[in-house]
């Protein structure tokens, strides 16, 4: 038995990327199971959401199989609400973990110093909130997108698990369509 019954790491993953990856195991270390939502996955197409939500899935699970085989991880769409920073999209968030998972004990996120804004004096009590810390892993999935632009495989790949580097060319050529 671990520390938490149900987890949840939120994201877009616009890429997935190692700091994605180190989140996700860190939950998993602490929670018996965790619920991966990827966020605004009504969204793609664009230059901030150029992936679709099944894409980004896909690369999910490339290394989460075996996790998700032993129902360790949940992978959900979350659209977007379109409320901003608000405590009503944090209602929103954990509305539809609970519709998933029952309740959820903690949230487990990189360092975001606004995260804990989008959630009420209630969930703030009854849920614990792990942050993981972004210096360990430092990258984000803007920069992986500009080296995909830039056809930069060599550094994109220090970034992303092996097992995704076969999706570069599919990812290069969304990009440079948008």
């Amino acid at each position: 038995m671990k520390k938490y019954k149900t987890g949840l790491v939120l994201g877009r993953f616009q890429t997935f990327h190692k700091g994605h990856e180190y989140i996700i195991n860190k939950a998993l270390e602490i929670c018996d199971k965790v619920l991966v939502f990827i966020g605004s996955s009504d969204k793609s197409g664009t230059i901030e959401n150029p992936f679709s939500y099944e894409l980004r899935e896909k690369l999910i699970k490339k290394i989460y199989g075996n996790e998700i085989v032993k129902n360790k991880l949940v992978i959900s769409p979350l659209a977007d609400l379109g409320a901003g920073n608000v405590t009503k999209w944090g209602d929103y968030l954990f509305c539809e973990a609970g519709k998933i998972f029952g309740e959820v004990d903690c949230i487990v996120y990189g360092e975001e110093s606004k995260c804990k804004s989008w959630f009420s004096e209630r969930i703030k009590k009854s849920v614990n909130f792990i942050v993981i810390s972004r210096d360990d892993i430092k990258i984000n999935a803007s920069t992986l997108r500009e080296y995909m632009r830039k056809n930069d495989f060599e550094k994109w790949k220090e970034f992303v698990n092996k097992k995704n580097w076969g999706e570069f060319e599919e990812m290069r050529k969304i990009l440079i369509e948008i």
